[in-house]
């Protein structure tokens, strides 16, 4: 570098105009050279060092490169989400640890009372219309958000957190179902008829805040729990609470056929604000209470048992319960209660009803042929039929509730996985200490389902 240097500066010299015009003697020409020569080490000094620190600075780009090469993303980040879409949308991240699933079902009801001894109202109305969003946290952690505007309200249905990570039980926390009967923790998209039993309603709860272990297997389920009140309950003393627990097995053990034996109590303190309880049936999801108890003061406690058996034999399926509700008060007779339903269908296009033994429910009815109009497909055809009884009469503790015997014929269509279309008759028996003596309408119930 310096020799091209030097060489380059004396052809330069020669080439001046000074030099041209004047001819330089050798000891000049000699301490000019000399003094050129000690610019060109200069400069070339100066290039080495410039060469040092540029090659420094790449060493130190090299080395921040292979940091950041090794650096993996964090998960969740944009080059780990996964995005599915079929049935429903699902976000996920590449280990599966982390996702987010928005949901909802919307079930609209059209009722016509064939009125008796009084009028019920005729009319439309969304039975149910949720929203909500489920997913994993972390992997052993899973949770679930809903809300259901349906009736032009709000309310909390299933906001809980779950832990999974032990192989013994799952632990829910939050506003679920207490494990208590068949029907009630049977999803409503999957229950075969619009409406539950009215001995369900009467007997069972919705969703309520709880803490409850539950666990099973391929064909046994065991739950428990300590549950309080509706998340929207507000009370000036203290609150109620409760310990539900239900067990279920199959004992056929050959799926799709079941055979379906569970067994259910709760044990309930009602709020120190009212210590009472009200009991009262209707048999459709609308109009006024037919039978009811009123409010029965001065209650303790309360204790609620049942009994389940279902069966499923390829198309045909059988379902029902028993239960019974006992109440114990400081003061005054102690009425008991008590009711049962019974009910059989039969797929007319071969499908069976789906059970899920790890937790003792029902599940997703599945159409062999999905609804295709271009390709003469329509879907899957249940038939069906149910006979239920609600006691809330006990005379000898003072209790005239009224008693309700219900009959009902019903046709389901299954368009798709999540479209289903039902058809329920009800013909409706009460007696004489119902709210309107020997009132025995008959009710026609459409319903237009579909969830995501």
């Amino acid at each position: 570098m310096k020799k091209l240097l030097l060489t380059s500066a004396m052809v330069m010299l020669a080439s001046t105009p000074a030099f041209a015009a004047k001819q330089m003697s050798m000891e000049e020409m000699q301490a000019a050279l000399e003094k050129l020569s000690g610019k060109v080490e200069e400069l070339s000094a100066t290039v080495q060092s410039q060469n040092q620190i540029i090659d420094a600075q790449k060493a130190q780009i090299n080395s921040q490169d292979a940091k950041l090469a090794s650096i993996s993303p964090a998960a969740g980040g944009d080059d780990e989400i996964k995005i599915k879409m079929g049935k429903n949308l699902k976000i996920e991240s590449a280990d599966g640890k982390y996702s987010f699933q928005p949901f909802g079902r919307v079930h609209l009801d059209a009722t016509h009372f064939q009125d008796d001894r009084r009028d019920h109202p005729d009319g439309a109305n969304f039975r149910r219309a949720r929203l909500g969003f489920k997913g994993d946290i972390g992997g052993d952690f899973n949770y679930k958000a809903e809300l259901d505007f349906g009736g032009e309200a709000v309310n909390f249905k299933e906001v809980y957190l779950a832990y999974t990570g032990l192989e013994v039980a799952d632990f829910w926390l939050g506003n679920f179902k207490p494990p208590l009967g068949l029907e009630q923790n049977t999803s409503s998209n999957y229950m075969e008829f619009v409406e539950q039993a009215p001995v369900t309603t009467a007997f069972t709860r919705d969703e309520i805040i709880g803490f409850a272990a539950k666990g099973g297997g391929e064909n046994w389920s065991l739950a428990g729990g300590i549950f309080n009140e509706d998340a929207s309950a507000n009370t000036t003393d203290d609150e109620s609470w409760s310990f539900d627990a239900r067990g279920s097995v199959d004992l056929l053990q050959d799926s799709p056929n079941v055979l379906h034996l569970g067994l259910g109590g709760s044990y309930r303190t009602p709020n120190a604000t009212t210590e009472s309880v009200t009991l009262s049936g209707k048999p459709a999801g609308t109009g006024s209470n037919m039978i009811t108890t009123g409010a029965i003061t001065n209650v303790d406690s309360v204790m609620v048992g049942g009994v389940e058996a279902a069966g499923v034999f390829g198309p045909l399926s059988v379902q029902g319960e028993y239960l019974r509700y006992d109440t114990e008060r400081s003061s005054g007779s102690d009425p008991s209660f008590d009711g049962w339903y019974g009910q059989a269908s039969y797929f007319l296009t071969g499908e069976s009803r789906p059970y899920k033994g790890d937790v003792g429910n029902f599940d997703r009815v599945k159409p062999t042929t999905p609804f295709d109009i271009k390709e003469g497909n329509w879907g899957a055809w249940e038939v069906l039929a149910r006979v239920d009884n609600l006691d809330l009469n006990d005379e000898g503790a003072g209790v005239t509730g009224g008693e309700m015997n219900n009959y009902t014929l019903g046709v389901n269509w299954y368009l798709r996985d999540n479209i289903r279309m039902m058809f329920n008759y009800v013909d409706v028996n009460t007696d004489d200490e119902a709210v309107v003596a020997d009132d025995d309408p008959q009710v026609m119930t459409l319903r237009t389902q579909w969830d995501f």
